[in-house]
């Protein structure tokens, strides 16, 4: 008899807390942590564009703070984050970088 299915939601807090999923639902945490980093960077990259200089970089400082403490907080998310593309642009590394301080 198989597992039941479980639903995105499920896949998706079980990989972030790093637990132990099928092959199955690893690709959709995979793909939809995939999907969180491309946002993050849509984000980043659209700042420039749409907001003044100074506003821009306030809203990328936040975008970079958020996203720092979510991979911190989801170890299983911070594993796949260090094996992508995103990690390797420039705000990704801003992102990486903002992991390695030490928090008070």
């Amino acid at each position: 008899m198989n597992p039941p299915k479980r639903s995105l939601q499920e896949i998706w807090r079980l990989g972030c807390a790093g637990e132990a999923l099928t092959e199955e639902d690893f690709e959709h945490f995979h793909s939809l942590a995939r999907s969180r980093f491309h946002t993050f960077a849509l984000s980043a990259d659209e700042a420039h564009q749409s907001r003044g200089q100074k506003e821009a970089a306030t809203w990328i400082a936040l975008l970079i703070k958020g996203l720092a403490r979510e991979l911190r907080e989801n170890p299983g998310l911070e594993r796949l984050w260090q094996d992508t593309a995103v990690a390797d642009s420039k705000h990704g590394k801003a992102v990486s970088f903002e992991l390695q301080k030490v928090l008070p």
